[in-house]
């Protein structure tokens, strides 16, 4: 036996009331010897027996009255499958359906998710009337499809024959949290969850035990038969950082093989723009990753949309892989200072080939234009460029400002807020003073005292893997062709500021900042050619730098660097329901159109193919007051494209969403382990490898009956005859007793 409301048993102790009003009230028997009624002894003893026992019945029936009562109140029900129990009892149940794309792997018997809807529809046709269900999706986030129970099983059966299987990965706690939440509200004698799954181990984890909050009966139901065998991309990375036109591009991609056995001759393509480029075969061995180089050529600039894809396997949802790729083909430059002539020059040379360098010198073979990318450069004085209008400009080179003029850091500030970049250079000709109060929200360092060396000073360390020096060789600045620098400042790096280079004594050569899409690199070097000297007539050079070999790569690199700090060289790339954020401060409070670009329906089962129309819809996305734009509704794998609308033209911009690999990794967990962790009863009995169940294995659980009824019919039978016996012991005390009665 067991209760339903069995906080209402505590109502038992009420029994004891009559027991203490009886005690209470009890008399005192007084011995008074008379002598003429000495004969009447015997049969007073024998009348006081009856009446004494009399009585203890009647508190004996009001006793149980009360208890009864209390016991009705607590809704008492057997399911002990005795024969007044035997009628099947009211039933709901929660059906926990995995929809994760695991549940797209095709079995030998067939697609895991196709008979995980026959058995949640199995389970849903063993309900009779009365009964209700609710209904949840299971992926990483719960989807209650009918949070709530419903008596309309036939809605909820239909609901579950139209179910796809989504691109999300699987996360179990949050579903049957929320499946007990909905039976907590249940009142009915059973009360069930089905988690129907393949039970992949990946949506067990980062969790603990759950308790049973609901007290319903859990059954675990797997659908995997089989060992699975699956492969999968993982990662693609360019291995340049700067990617021009008509420049070689590595792209290396990681495939994992998430199997016992080796995978022998897979072929991995390369897709750019729809089209086939090339393909290329590779073997990996059980359970590991592989990384494999592809080279391609862009001959035009822009962003390119392209994939990968692996030979079809028994899970092709995860033998994709998309990428956008924005290709550098040409930067505009606003070089601002008194004498900016040799920078345009080495940005934009009129003839790169006369620009020889000496035999043996250590910069890389790419020193003529080191990424094909056409750089433009515009000349621009210190007056001039306080009113001078920035939206065409990608990157601001500063060359020696003496100082920072109020306008000046407005400008500058403005275009930082708007995702551009600078490049500053700054030496013992900067009047530190004004760089320090007016610069301190976008420079990346206090400038301090200036700095002379004898002998010249060289760049000692700097980062081999940072983009502005990943063109020089592995000698770098050691060699006898590197630049030699007389005088300089001292830098005061910022918290958030990165130290690129330093010079021989640890004084920071290249320091970097952040901001948003932006960056800021401050060099610690002039350039002027020439220095006058303040005592004497004669002139003293603060570097060689501009005569020096390394002088236009690394300006170079450095105007790429820049430029694509505001246009990442990969697009964003996210996995399915990530937020993908970007900046439109020109746009800021007005609309973005994001609609699924490319294609997604080419797998082979039918459950994943999405519909043509959501594909082609456009999404209206608002952007916030400060620029900001968030999208949540990445729910397929493909290129989505981004329309926004700025004062003159339109911007398009591109991201890929892919699905996580984590989920490819088809290992289950096993039952025993599963069943404890939810407080399921037991996970062998409830194995059914995907097989139908007859509706008698269900419902013979379902067997169970209240009894609070029948307890109330016993109390009005039980009030009826103490009624009875209190009234015949009040005419036993002397009352006359009704005509007929003698």
């Amino acid at each position: 036996m067991a209760f339903l409301n069995p906080l209402f048993l505590f109502g038992l102790l009420a029994a004891g009331i009559p027991l203490i009003i009886h005690l209470w009230n009890r008399r005192r028997v007084v011995t008074i010897d008379f002598s003429s009624l000495m004969f009447l002894t015997a049969a007073h003893r024998e009348n006081a027996r009856r009446f004494q026992l009399r009585q203890l019945l009647i508190l004996f029936l009001r006793m149980l009255i009360v208890a009864l009562i209390a016991l009705a109140l607590a809704r008492p029900f057997l399911t002990l499958g005795l024969p007044i129990a035997s009628v099947r009892a009211k039933t709901d149940l929660v059906i926990v359906l995995d929809n994760s794309y695991s549940m797209a792997y095709q079995d030998i018997d067939g697609i895991r998710f196709e008979k995980a809807k026959t058995l949640a529809t199995d389970i849903l046709n063993t309900l009779r009337h009365g009964d209700s269900a609710a209904f949840i999706l299971m992926s990483d986030i719960p989807k209650p499809v009918f949070r709530q129970l419903t008596p309309d099983v036939e809605s909820v059966t239909e609901t579950v024959k139209d179910t796809a299987v989504s691109y999300r990965t699987t996360n179990v706690q949050p579903s049957i949290e929320l499946a007990h939440e909905i039976l907590a509200e249940s009142e009915q004698l059973n009360k069930e969850i089905y988690l129907i799954s393949d039970f992949a181990q990946n949506g067990w984890q980062n969790w603990s035990r759950l308790p049973n909050r609901s007290g319903a009966r859990i059954s675990l139901i797997p659908v995997a038969r089989g060992e699975a065998h699956n492969t999968s991309i993982k990662e693609i990375r360019p291995s340049n950082q700067l990617i021009g036109v008509n420049l070689p591009l590595q792209l290396n991609v990681t495939t994992v093989n998430h199997s016992i056995a080796p995978l022998e001759e897979d072929i991995l393509t390369l897709f750019i723009g729809g089209e086939k480029q090339k393909s290329m075969s590779f073997s990996v061995g059980a359970n590991e990753s592989l990384n494999t180089t592809l080279i391609h050529n862009f001959s035009t600039p822009g962003t390119h949309i392209g994939y990968f894809t692996l030979t079809e396997d028994r899970l092709n949802i995860d033998n994709r892989r998309y990428f956008a790729l924005n290709v550098l083909g040409e930067v505009r430059v606003l070089c601002v200072g008194e004498e900016t002539e040799y920078l345009t020059l080495a940005l934009n040379p009129h003839n790169v080939s006369d620009l020889l360098l000496p035999t043996g010198d250590p910069v890389s073979k790419n020193q003529k234009n080191n990424s094909g990318v056409l750089i433009l450069p515009t000349q621009c004085t210190l007056i001039e460029f306080e009113t001078f209008p920035l939206q065409d400009y990608d990157v601001i080179i500063l060359a020696d400002m003496p100082e920072i003029s109020r306008r000046t850091n407005a400008q500058l500030q403005e275009f930082i807020r708007h995702g551009k970049s600078i490049i500053a250079f700054v030496s013992s000709h900067s009047d530190s003073k004004s760089y320090n109060e007016r610069s301190n929200v976008w420079l990346p360092a206090q400038l301090g005292n200036t700095l002379t060396w004898t002998p010249p000073q060289r760049v000692h360390t700097y980062q081999e893997e940072h983009p502005v020096f990943d063109v020089f060789s592995s000698d770098g600045f050691s060699t006898q062709y590197a630049p030699h620098f007389y005088n300089g400042v001292t830098l005061y790096p910022l918290s958030e500021s990165n130290v690129i280079a330093r010079f021989g004594d640890d004084t920071p050569f290249l320091v970097e900042r952040s901001q948003g899409t932006s960056i800021v690199l401050l060099y610690n070097c002039g350039l002027l050619t020439q220095q006058a000297a303040t005592s004497t007539s004669t002139t003293s050079y603060t570097n060689d730098l501009l005569v020096n070999p390394y002088f236009l790569p690394m300006l170079q690199q450095s105007v790429l660097y820049a430029a694509t700090a505001s246009n990442n060289l990969l697009a964003w790339e996210g996995h399915i329901g990530d937020t993908y954020a970007a900046s439109y401060p020109q746009s800021a409070g007005g609309k973005a159109s994001i609609r699924l670009k490319s294609t997604v329906g080419e797998w082979n089962d039918d459950t994943s193919k999405p519909d043509a129309s959501e594909i082609d819809d456009s999404i209206v996305v608002p952007i916030a007051e400060d620029g900001t734009l968030r999208f949540q509704g990445t729910e397929r794998p493909g290129i989505y494209q981004v329309e926004v609308q700025t004062q003159s033209r339109i911007q398009r911009d591109f991201f890929a969403a892919n699905v996580d690999t984590t989920e490819g990794d088809l290992t289950e967990i096993p039952l025993e382990h599963a069943a404890t962790r939810v407080g399921a009863e037991t996970a062998t009995d409830q194995e059914t490898e995907g097989v139908a169940i007859e509706a008698d294995a269900y419902n013979i659980n379902r067997h169970g009956r209240e009894i609070w009824g029948e307890l109330l019919i016993l109390v009005v039978c039980l009030m009826l005859l103490e009624s009875f016996l209190s009234n015949r012991e009040g005419y036993g005390r002397g009352n006359p007793a009704p005509a007929g009665e003698k």
